[in-house]
Order: C-alpha cells, then sequence, then structure tokens
C-alpha cells in the first residue's frame, strides 16, 4: 500500500514510534490521526500541520483500554478526512518491576493496554474496512521479548507473544484486501524504555544494544508498504539483518463460514 493519499490511525503518538512514524507518513504524503494520553499529542499534531501548511493531522486524547476511545479514533478519521486506510495499535507500557510486587490492576494494566487494545483497534479497523469495502492495514507493536522469555518481564513478554499470535491469526484477512503485520523489536532508545530500565540497570544495554527509534519506524512503514507481508511479524535485533518470523500463520480452513453456534 502506497501512502500518498492515504489516513493513518496511530495509537501512542505523542512520543516514541507513534511521533516519528506519524511524520513520516505525513512526509510522505499521508494523513494522520493521532491518539495518546498525553497532552503533548496536540503539540505533534500543531507542527506537523504548520510544516506542511494544511490539515494534515488531528489529536485525541485516548486511553486504548478504552474500547469507546479507540472507536472514536476511527470515527475522527472519516469525519476529518473521509476515511480510514492505516491502523496502527502503538501504544504499550512496559511493566511493572519487579513484576511480582505490582498488584492485580498493574498487570491488569499491562495487559489491557499491551494485548487487549491491539486485538481491539485490529477489530474496530477491520469492521470498518470490510463495512465500507476498502483495503485497509493494520501494523501491531510486538516485542522481541515475545521470542525471548526475560525474568524482569514475564507479563509483559506474555502480552508481546499474543500479539505475535494474534497477528499471525489474521493472515487470512488477505484475501478480503486487508493486511495485518507486525514489528518486533528489541529495546529501542525510546523513553519508555529508558523509564523502565533506569542507568543502573544499563547492563542490559551493553548486553544487548539499542535499536534507533528510526530503525523500528522504517519496518513499521515496511508492513504497511510490502503487499507480501500478511500475518508477519517482522523481528529486529540491534546490529542484524531484520528478519520476517518464521512462525506459523493462519490458513483458510473453512471453520469461521460454516460452524453453527
Amino acid at each position: 500500500m502506497q501512502i500518498q493519499d492515504k489516513v493513518a490511525v496511530i495509537t501512542g503518538a505523542a512520543r516514541g514510534f507513534g511521533k516519528r512514524l506519524a511524520e513520516e507518513i505525513v512526509a510522505r504524503g499521508g494523513k494522520v490521526v493521532l491518539g495518546d494520553i498525553l497532552e503533548e499529542g496536540y503539540d505533534v499534531a500543531a507542527e506537523l500541520n504548520r510544516q506542511s501548511g494544511g490539515k494534515v493531522a488531528v489529536f485525541q486524547h485516548c486511553d486504548v483500554s478504552s474500547s469507546a476511545h479507540l472507536s472514536s479514533l476511527v470515527t475522527r478519521a472519516t469525519e476529518e478526512f473521509g476515511h480510514l486506510d492505516i491502523m496502527v495499535n502503538n501504544a504499550g507500557i512496559g511493566g511493572t518491576i519487579p513484576w511480582a510486587d505490582a498488584d492485580g490492576l498493574a498487570v491488569s494494566r499491562t495487559i489491557d493496554v499491551n494485548l487487549k487494545a491491539p486485538l481491539e483497534g485490529t477489530r474496530l479497523a477491520v469492521q470498518y474496512f470490510q463495512r465500507e469495502g476498502r483495503p485497509g492495514c493494520v501494523v501491531n507493536v510486538a516485542s522481541m521479548m515475545a521470542f525471548f522469555p526475560a525474568e524482569f518481564g514475564p507479563v509483559y513478554g506474555a502480552t508481546k507473544s499474543g500479539v505475535v499470535n494474534f497477528t499471525a491469526a489474521c493472515a487470512t484477512l488477505a484475501k478480503m484486501g486487508v493486511r495485518v503485520n507486525a514489528v518486533a523489536p528489541n529495546f529501542a532508545d525510546t523513553a519508555m524504555v529508558r523509564d523502565m530500565l533506569p542507568k543502573e540497570n544499563n547492563s542490559v544495554f551493553a548486553m544487548n544494544g539499542v535499536l534507533t527509534v528510526d530503525e523500528v519506524v522504517g519496518q513499521m512503514i515496511r508492513c504497511i508498504e510490502d503487499e507480501s507481508l500478511a500475518g508477519d511479524t517482522i523481528k529486529m535485533l540491534p546490529g542484524k539483518p531484520f528478519v520476517v518470523h518464521k512462525g506459523r500463520k493462519a490458513v483458510s480452513s473453512g471453520v469461521v463460514t460454516s460452524a453453527k453456534l
């Protein structure tokens, strides 16, 4: 899918991957609806509009754990720009360290933001694409912790594993013109990672290396533009070639259309 004249919803768009992706999409001729709980998103949208000399971006407060908030982003895209083409489920949180000391609410919040929100964002986008008869694209943000269990983040890793499996299960949507893909970066130089792993723990960075924000955003763009990707997750390790995960993807089985519930 070429980004020129396309409209994208991006969650977690006030900083990090989401902000940089918004800048890239606008630079390629697209328009963006930005969602975040951080009010800095208003400034991001204003700057994109200033640089473009017209309305190419709008911001809306969004808590991705709320289905109503996510649905309102889809509605905002159609109201402001006429349609929706791309849904990017980028918002995420790092969880609590040490995780076992967290209360149940903190664990539930990690699951709600990192797993339930991408599922719901994808559902709403696919529902829109099918209702309108439009092709579309969804990009989910997973993590290499989906593949490499880490003692300090079992809940976080479980949510990201779920995102990878869910994305693979959406592979058959491609036959209807809807592609769902994901990126799975290792640690990247974002505020969330810096907050999650403070300086005294930077031996983790030294051991594994750190991706740049631009490297990750480049692969998010690839998920949108590369028509050969459907149900795929791009694995990203610093200093190594980025590879498409070779895990199994869903195949058409007829179960969905034949089941009688």
